[in-house]
């Protein structure tokens, strides 16, 4: 018999929503875990955060407001599974107020409704306030009547937020707390009579924190009163439905225990499996599930690292305690079918979500064994040796070729009595971080230059008028110059701010006796900043200019943008509703944009999609921006992107009259015409189950099919042939090579052909590489043809040659270079084509499953060789 629970969550939350309506709340949506404009955080760590404007008064236009977010935090890791209440997903009912009620109203409505909608019994409730906030205990005592035994003084590391600022900072608003707790009963804690709210115990539950803004702490520690006070409380749902639910455990409430018990249930005694772990396995289950439906993508940087730390940890937890077998997908399902009600779009999401979690955990089973191994040979060593330690390097190594994360690392070693050099692994890790985001670093000047001019604060918002003109009359409200060049604001514009992937304007500014250049445009808060460089004359605050955009980039960017929703709506189409925005770039060069779909495009349905935009082109359907609120829209199936924040009122781009719906609020063409045409110049994978397309439109497409009719004509005269026989010259010729590599296997290669594939060399981080596939050849010969590259080559060399056999693809690396690991790449390469491999540092001999898998793994080859090289 099914237990009825009278305070499921669900009710619970939209109680809570509900009773701060009726106090003139504004409920708003929970933001994404994704934080939208704050550059500080990974993921959204506290219900607080979408308000960081209005707690800062950027924003004025809300005085009160109310949600339930969704939040990440991982500072705790460990503890999650191991004690009652530990998350690293949860939710966060909050009620703030911005300048609007104080202290008063607050602690009074959180009294009200615990004890009036909720039915907990006063005597169960004590409260903790700042030692120094007389306010709150006279509110409290005298105005709530709780008995001044019941109330606890605490001091700044739990009652001041942040903790402890006054001694330590940060400077900023802050101020004290008043925390409510739930009285579990003698018979949950330690027993002591004089145990309180301050003891660890676990009987006295913290329910709910109440911070009261109240000050701006300046250096030295000296707290001046705020002029506008507000208010910010958290009350996490998990742990408040544990308390009305009556239970001693947050993984053994409603929307938590089904998940610990179908974790159990493979086990082969589920009444004896490992209780912690499945509480752990089902709390980074959900984690991945909402993170990855709010379009984070597991990686190896940042929070795509983050959740795919916690992916690896709740499959190896299973893997150990549980059972064994792929389960990720199922369980995502199941939290999607437990969250339905609050969160549909889970349920819209989850085929993505799940495809994206079976290639992670796939991914990680296929090296598990192998790293596992590895690890045990290392703590082996260790005893062996009498070394307490494995090193830094040989941790890194773990990692970076077998995808171990460290903690797994540790939690193995630790087993066995050994320890890890962390210290120097995270330095390893640090430099590998730094390579990787040379070629992609983002300048925060702009973010600089709000911080360091309190003068912007004072400046009225940028107004927008790129959507109707190009050129404005406007004047220089602020300007921060080094030299030449710097940051600028004006009080209107037609510069178009980076945002929704669209790159920013560029353009030019004159004035008379002066003219500058504008290198780019960004976004600060609410703000229009423009990167200029002064080229004639000298610019000043107050200034009167003409702002220009140029319009030829401008025109070329518009035909990107708008190809780029039709292209979405092609692959739609195409592939299926499952498919889902994942990131985009629209530049006057070209598109680029990321989606949700489990395999490679074929070039069937690649056509399909070409022909899809061009015939959108060639039909000149209109395109129509209408303003609408953003509840209108998503009833009327409007797609959202999922990593933007979106005002009330919104920006709807209708092309071809429902051929395309989505919010946007770039800029784009009027009529699908103004287009010229499309092409697609590259389809590849970025991760797992998300594709990356790359195109062209307009004049852009034009220039590139004529470089590729100029490449036609120029090989045409290598091969003396017209375009049209250029197919059966190169089919004789790989013929003819097919034959010459039989020869040459057999003993009799010709020394011209081996010539030629040593003419195929690159050079990678220095090291000579000579990669090849190569038609017709028997795994056995591989290593024969390899042996003869390899004496051709000089030191500091490697050569890598793949052939396929019917379903299997055989592959060697043979290495001269003391830099690379020959057998380290092998197994790196066999992972990627889902086979196996192995060998010594010299050479080393693989095999994989899925040929089809080869052209990426070609594609990507350098990259490997890299990464193999700087993990030695």
């Amino acid at each position: 018999m099914t237990e009825k629970i009278l305070w499921p969550a669900h009710k619970i939350r939209a109680t809570y929503l509900d009773f701060f309506k009726s106090k003139g709340h504004k409920v708003v949506p929970s933001d994404s875990l994704i934080p939208q404009g704050d550059p500080t955080l990974l993921f959204t760590g506290a219900g607080m955060n979408q308000f960081k404007e209005y707690f800062l008064g950027v924003k004025k236009d809300l005085r009160r407001a109310a949600s339930s977010q969704k939040c990440i935090r991982t500072g705790d890791l460990d503890r999650v599974g191991e004690t009652p209440y530990h998350h690293s997903f949860f939710e966060m009912l909050g009620n703030f107020s911005f300048g609007d009620y104080f202290k008063e109203e607050a602690i009074e409505w959180a009294f009200e409704l615990l004890l009036e909608r909720f039915g907990v019994p006063r005597e169960r409730l004590r409260v903790s306030v700042h030692q120094d906030d007389e306010e709150a205990l006279r509110i409290w005592r005298d105005r709530i009547k709780v008995p001044e035994n019941w109330i606890r003084k605490l001091g700044d590391d739990s009652n001041f937020w942040p903790a402890d600022a006054i001694q330590q900072g940060p400077n900023g608003p802050c101020g004290p707390c008043s925390e409510l707790f739930y009285d579990q009963g003698p018979s949950y804690g330690c027993g002591r009579p004089q145990c309180d709210v301050d003891c660890d115990c676990g009987r006295f539950a913290e329910i709910w924190n109440l911070v009261f803004t109240q000050y701006d702490r300046q250096d030295g520690g000296r707290l001046v009163p705020l002029a506008a006070k507000n208010i910010d409380t958290g009350s996490g749902l998990e742990r408040l439905a544990c308390m009305l639910q009556g239970k001693r455990n947050n993984f053994e409430i409603d929307i938590l225990a089904p998940l610990v018990e179908d974790i159990k249930r493979p086990a082969a005694d589920p009444q004896r499996a490992n209780h912690a772990a499945a509480c752990t396995i089902a709390d980074h289950a959900r984690a991945a599930t909402f993170a990855i439906g709010d379009g984070v993508t597991p990686s190896n940087e940042g929070r795509g690292y983050v959740i795919r730390k916690l992916i690896r940890r709740a499959v190896w937890k299973y893997q150990k305690e549980v059972a064994t077998g792929c389960f990720l997908p199922d369980l995502a399902a199941r939290v999607a079918e437990i969250m339905r009600e609050p969160y549909p779009s889970l349920t819209r999401d989850l085929s993505h979500i799940q495809v994206v979690l079976e290639g992670e955990e796939k991914r990680f089973l296929n090296t598990l064994e192998e790293g596992q191994a590895k690890l045990e040979d290392l703590i082996t060593q260790a005893q062996k040796t009498g070394r307490k330690q494995i090193g830094a390097e040989s941790a890194f190594k773990l990692y970076d070729t077998y995808g171990f994360p460290d903690e797994l690392t540790v939690s193995i070693a630790r087993t066995s009595g050994i320890g890890v050099d962390l210290e120097g692994f995270q330095k390893l890790m640090e430099e590998q971080r730094k390579r990787a985001k040379e070629a992609s670093k983002i300048a925060d000047s702009i973010f600089v230059a709000g911080e360091s001019n309190p003068r912007l604060e004072k400046i009225a918002p940028s107004v927008f008028t790129g959507y109707e003109m190009l050129t404005e009359r406007a004047k220089v409200l602020f300007l921060d110059l080094n030299g030449a060049e710097g940051w600028a604001v004006l009080d209107r514009t037609p510069f178009y701010a980076e945002k929704g992937g669209q790159v920013g304007d560029r353009g030019t500014w004159t004035w008379p006796g002066g003219k500058a250049e504008v290198l780019d445009t960004q976004w600060k808060e609410k703000w229009i900043l423009h990167s200029v460089r002064t080229i004639e004359g000298r610019l000043t605050e107050g200034e009167a200019v003409t702002a220009e955009v140029d319009p030829v980039l401008r025109e070329r960017t518009r035909r990107h943008h708008t190809a780029t929703h039709i292209l979405q709506a092609a692959l739609r189409k195409i592939l299926g509703p499952h498919v889902r925005q994942l990131g985009s770039l629209v530049s006057p060069d070209k598109l680029r944009f990321d989606f949700s779909h489990p395999k490679a495009l074929t070039p069937v349905e690649i056509r399909q999609i070409e022909a899809f935009v061009n015939e959108a082109v060639l039909n000149n359907l209109p395109v129509v921006t209408e303003l609408k609120t953003y509840d209108q829209s998503q009833q009327e199936g409007v797609l959202a992107f999922f990593g933007e924040k979106y005002e009330d009122t919104v920006r709807v781009l209708d092309v071809g009259s429902g051929l395309s719906k989505e919010l946007c609020g770039g800029t784009h063409v009027r009529q699908t015409g103004d287009i010229g045409s499309f092409i697609i110049v590259s389809e590849s994978s970025i991760a797992s189950g998300t594709r990356r397309i790359e195109a062209l439109a307009g004049l852009a497409a034009l220039e590139y099919a004529q470089n590729c009719r100029q490449q036609l004509a120029d090989l045409a005269a290598v091969f003396r042939a017209s375009t049209s026989e250029l197919k059966e010259r190169a089919e004789k010729l790989v013929n003819k090579l097919k034959s010459l590599e039989r020869g040459a296997q057999s003993g009799g290669a010709a020394r011209l052909d081996i010539d030629r594939l040593v003419q195929l060399k690159t050079v990678v981080s220095g090291l000579t590489l000579v990669s090849a596939q190569v038609s017709d050849v028997e795994a056995s010969q591989l290593r024969g043809l390899s042996d003869q590259l390899r004496a051709k080559l000089p030191d500091d060399s490697a050569v890598i040659l793949f052939s396929v056999t019917g379903e299997t693809v055989n592959f060697v690396v043979a290495s001269k270079s003391t830099r690379l690991d020959a057998g380290s790449l092998t197994k790196k390469l066999a992972a990627a084509l889902q086979g196996s491999g192995g060998g010594k540092r010299e050479f080393a001999q693989g095999g994989g499953k899925k040929p089809e898998l080869l052209h990426e793994v070609l594609s990507g080859l350098s990259v490997l060789v890299e990464q193999t090289i700087h993990s030695v």
